[in-house]
């Protein structure tokens, strides 16, 4: 299509994320979007919801960083930029149509950022013919005097991107290896999140559920590599590929959860006390 070819080249990526796939995700998610249209609107709508009434929690209402900015589907910007006085998108992919919302409001930037600190190493390993798979490192910027950090909804899709290249690129690196290293990003992400010393939200799938064209359940399946999460704050049900949109026999739904944490000093000291 003109306008992915047109987004494409004017988006904001950096050569290694545009190598990994991170750009042709992006544009596949916005597809994707407008055709779900209405199947997505109840799981966006919470997922906007949760971020604000994580937001009017926070005493401090200095600055908001949310990390897996992306379309700004789920980002109830507007009222953000009222609540607080700095508003930090972060992502690793911004379209030129984001660009331009952002252009309205005069205390929000966006930031390229990858949370996982993979993306570039991963590109280099490939291209020197490393046949190795870099650590997980967040960058302690991430959070820089944020008074809340949301992580938006992608929890679970922090190895899909990196994972799809290592089946392109890196083939002679055993499956079973592959899989401990994307289950440990996603345990790493979480901890990095819980060891913040500010609030934190943390909106997430957690579980994928396929069913036939009757209703019945034929799957269930942990997007995060069964990492144990505690009972969410609110669940609700994203019916990401209605039955005929990805499977003519089959519709996939994916269980999201919200949870909201203390600042890990706080918390750390009332269980002292």
């Amino acid at each position: 299509m003109l306008s992915d070819v047109i987004a494409s080249f004017f988006a904001t990526a950096s050569p290694a994320h545009r190598a990994l796939g991170y750009l042709d995700e992006t544009l596949d998610m916005r597809r994707r979007a407008r055709t779900n249209r209405e199947a997505w609107r109840l799981h966006l709508g919470h997922s906007r919801q949760l971020v604000l009434s994580s937001a009017h929690r926070c005493s401090n209402r200095d600055k908001i960083v949310i990390l897996g900015s992306g379309l700004l589907l789920d980002v109830p910007l507007a009222e953000l930029s009222e609540t607080f006085r700095e508003v930090v998108l972060k992502d690793v992919v911004c379209l030129p149509e984001v660009r331009k919302q952002l252009t309205t409001y005069g205390n929000v930037t966006f930031v390229g950022h990858d949370v996982t600190g993979l993306a570039e190493r991963l590109h280099r390993n490939s291209r020197q013919g490393i046949i190795q798979l870099p650590d997980f490192a967040p960058s302690v910027a991430a959070s820089d005097g944020a008074s809340l950090v949301v992580s938006l909804n992608i929890l679970s899709q922090l190895w899909v991107v990196p994972r799809a290249f290592i089946g392109r690129h890196l083939r002679q690196i055993d499956l079973e290896q592959v899989d401990d290293w994307c289950a440990r990003i996603v345990e790493r992400h979480y901890a990095w999140l819980r060891s913040l010393p500010c609030d934190v939200c943390l909106i997430a799938d957690h579980e994928a559920v396929k069913r036939d064209v009757t209703g019945i359940v034929i799957s269930r399946t942990s997007t995060v590599f069964g990492l144990q999460l505690p009972q969410a704050d609110v669940s609700w049900t994203w019916n990401i590929a209605p039955i005929g949109k990805q499977n003519p026999h089959a519709s996939k739904e994916l269980i999201v959860g919200a949870w909201n944490f203390r600042p890990a000093e706080a918390a750390l000291r009332s269980t002292v006390a």
